[in-house]
C-alpha cells in the first residue's frame, strides 16, 4: 500500500477514502502497521500458551490412559514385555504426539489460514495472476498424502527399532551385576551396537525419503512465483494492472507460497507422532486377561482352598496339576520343594497375577474370581 501511495499518490486506494493528501496517508500506513502488529504479537502471545497447554494436556492424558490401563493387565502379559520397551513407549512415544502437537499442527493451521487469507486477497486483486500462484497448493497436497504412506511405514520400523535399543540398554544397565560377574561386557557391547545400528539404519531410510519431499516443494513453488512475477509484471506493462496492486501481490505470493516448504517438516512430524501414537493405542487396546468380579470380603475368617489346580505357563511344561489342599484361618504353612517346583506360582494365583488353567481357588468359600480385586 505504500508503493500505491508513492505512485498514485491523490489516486491511490487510501485517497478514495478520503484522505487525498499523500503524507496523511503514510501516517494512516503507520497506523495501521502498529496496530496490527500490537494485535498479532497479542494473539501470537495467548495463542502459544493456550495451544502449548493443549499438547501438554494431550500428552499428559495419553501416557495416564495407557499406564492405567497396563496396571489392569495381567502378570503373564508383563513377563512378556520388556521394561525398556514398556518404557519406550510411555515415555518417548507419547513425547512425538507433543512434539507434533506444539510444532506441526500449529504450523498446519496457520498455513491453512494463511492461504485463505492472502488467495483470498489475490483473487480480488488479479483473479488471472492469483490462479498461477495456487496451483502449486493442490499439487503439494496431494503429494504429501502421497508421501504420507511411504514415509509412514518407514516411521513404524524407527519407532520399533528405538523400542527394542531401549529395551536393551535398560535390561542391561539393571543386569550390570550379573554382566560383570560373567565378564560379559564384550558381548553386551556388541548386541547394543547391532541393535544401535538397525535403529540407525531404519533412521537413515526414513530421512532419505523425508529429505526428498523438500526440494519437489521448492521446484513447485519456484514454478508458480515466476509464473505469478511473470504473468504480473506483463499486466503491469500493459496497464492492465496497477503498478501498486502488483507490488502487493508479488509481496503476498511469497507469505502464501514460502510456508509450503515447511509441510515437508510438517509431515515428518506428523508421520514420526503417528507411529507412535499407534504404538500407543495398541497398548490400550490391550484386552485386560483377569477380569475381576463383584464381590467384596466383608468379613474375612481367612480359610484358603485349592481345589484339582492345574496351571502351566505359555509354552512351558506343567507346572502346578491336580493341587488339593486347604489351610486352615490363623495357621500358618510352609511350602517346600525344588526350584521351578511351583511354590512361588501358588502365591501368585492367590493374588490372581494369574489365573489357573482349570480348578478353583477359594477364600472363605468363595471363588477368587468372583472377588472384586481390591477386596482380594
Amino acid at each position: 500500500m505504500a508503493i500505491d501511495v508513492v505512485v498514485q499518490r491523490e489516486e491511490s486506494f487510501l485517497a478514495s477514502y478520503g484522505y487525498p493528501d499523500p503524507h496523511q496517508q503514510f501516517l494512516i500506513l503507520v497506523g495501521i502497521t502498529v496496530i496490527i502488529w500490537v494485535l498479532e504479537s497479542l494473539f501470537e502471545y495467548w495463542w502459544g500458551i493456550l495451544w502449548r497447554n493443549l499438547a501438554q494436556t494431550a500428552q499428559h492424558e495419553l501416557r495416564m490412559d495407557a499406564y492405567n490401563h497396563i496396571q489392569n493387565l495381567e502378570m503373564q502379559w508383563f513377563s512378556e514385555q520388556s521394561t525398556g520397551g514398556l518404557m519406550s513407549v510411555l515415555n518417548d512415544d507419547v513425547n512425538q504426539l507433543e512434539r507434533f502437537l506444539d510444532q506441526g499442527a500449529n504450523d498446519l493451521l496457520q498455513l491453512a489460514t494463511t492461504i485463505t487469507v492472502v488467495g483470498t486477497i489475490m483473487f480480488i486483486l488479479a483473479p488471472e495472476v492469483a490462479l498461477l500462484a495456487v496451483i502449486p497448493v493442490p499439487i503439494i497436497v496431494i503429494g504429501s498424502f502421497i508421501f504420507q504412506r511411504r514415509i509412514g511405514v518407514r516411521y513404524k520400523k524407527v519407532r520399533e527399532e528405538v523400542g527394542e535399543l531401549n529395551s536393551l540398554l535398560n535390561n542391561n544397565l539393571q543386569g550390570i551385576t550379573t554382566i560383570k560377574s560373567f565378564t560379559a561386557e564384550s558381548r553386551e557391547s556388541e548386541r547394543v551396537g547391532i541393535a544401535s545400528e538397525s535403529y540407525r539404519d531404519a533412521n537413515r531410510d526414513a530421512i532419505r525419503l523425508s529429505a526428498s519431499f523438500v526440494p519437489l516443494i521448492r521446484m513447485a513453488i519456484l514454478f508458480a512465483f515466476t509464473a505469478n512475477m511473470l504473468v504480473g509484471g506483463w499486466m503491469a506493462l500493459d496497464g492492465e494492472l496497477d503498478v501498486g496492486a502488483y507490488a502487493i501481490i508479488v509481496f503476498i505470493t511469497q507469505r502464501l507460497l514460502w510456508p509450503l516448504t515447511r509441510l515437508g517438516q510438517t509431515f515428518d512430524l506428523y508421520q514420526r507422532a503417528m507411529a507412535s501414537t499407534t504404538r500407543v493405542l495398541d497398548l490400550v487396546d490391550t484386552d485386560i486377561g483377569i477380569v475381576e468380579g463383584d464381590k467384596i470380603l466383608s468379613d474375612i475368617q481367612g480359610r484358603i482352598t485349592f481345589n484339582e489346580l492345574k496351571f502351566t505357563y505359555p509354552g512351558r511344561e506343567s507346572v502346578l496339576k491336580d493341587i488339593n489342599f486347604e489351610i486352615q484361618e490363623g495357621t500358618t504353612v510352609g511350602l517346600v520343594g525344588s526350584t521351578g517346583s511351583g511354590k512361588t506360582t501358588l502365591t501368585r494365583l492367590l493374588m490372581r497375577f494369574h489365573d489357573p488353567l482349570s480348578g478353583t481357588l477359594e477364600i472363605d468359600g468363595i471363588n477368587i474370581r468372583d472377588l472384586k480385586l481390591e477386596s482380594l
